[in-house]
């Protein structure tokens, strides 16, 4: 196999989520929605999730209100953080309905002892983000299996609106590097609209289409990790 794409898309975009179902339905793609706040969604968000669910998308955890780590660290604690954070998201997730099998770690932010803790309650974490990738060696972040830390550290991006995506080429040279390698990557992302409207982490839905044109003509699949 020419290895596979795992495209993740973060927050609680729920509405425009479902707007571009039928863009993922087109390309056989099945993604991640890496979801913050569950506990303030709406009935109508909750029921958009579940039916992106039961489109064989992934409903992942993405902690329970997005703090920033360092400073929320240093003032309250892991435990508390654990806590707070993680454990409650994982409690309002299973009792909507979502079990939670995975994580991706907010500003992918993490610390040693937070990828510890996380690997004992999630079967992938999504961690260190594209920026801290090493240009050198872009294949230390395809893997041939899930590591024995858990951890998936990000490859690419998929704001393709956003000032710090790296351009289409950039894109493409990356997928070639997956379908070469024959392992498994993460593209992250977070909303996806009708049209551009001015700054912010999304995508057009045009653009995502683009991506995962990209991705299945070169034979990578699209589908959780």
């Amino acid at each position: 196999m020419p290895g596979t794409l795992c495209l993740t898309f973060d927050d609680l975009f729920v509405a425009n989520w479902v707007a571009a179902r039928p863009v993922f339905a087109e390309h056989d793609a099945r993604v991640t929605f890496c979801v913050s706040h569950l506990h303030e969604a709406t009935p109508a968000q909750i029921e958009g999730l579940h039916l992106l669910q039961s489109d064989g998308h992934e409903i992942a955890c993405h902690t329970r209100t997005h703090p920033r780590l360092k400073p929320y660290l240093k003032a309250h604690g892991l435990d508390h953080w654990l806590e707070h954070e993680v454990d409650r998201a994982i409690a309002e997730h299973r009792a909507a309905g979502f079990p939670a099998r995975s994580f991706a770690c907010p500003f992918h932010a993490s610390t040693p002892e937070t990828r510890t803790a996380l690997a004992t309650r999630f079967e992938v974490v999504r961690a260190e983000g594209p920026r801290s990738l090493d240009p050198a060696n872009p294949a230390s972040r395809i893997y041939s299996e899930i590591p024995a830390s858990r951890c998936l550290d990000n490859l690419g991006v998929a704001d393709m609106q956003h000032k710090a995506f790296p351009g289409w080429r950039r894109q493409h040279t990356l997928l070639d590097l997956i379908a070469r390698t024959d392992g498994l990557a993460v593209f992250t992302g977070h909303d996806i609209r009708d049209r551009k409207s001015g700054p912010g982490f999304y995508s057009t839905a045009r653009q995502i289409g683009r991506l995962l044109e990209a991705a299945t003509t070169r034979g990578i699949t699209v589908k959780p990790a």
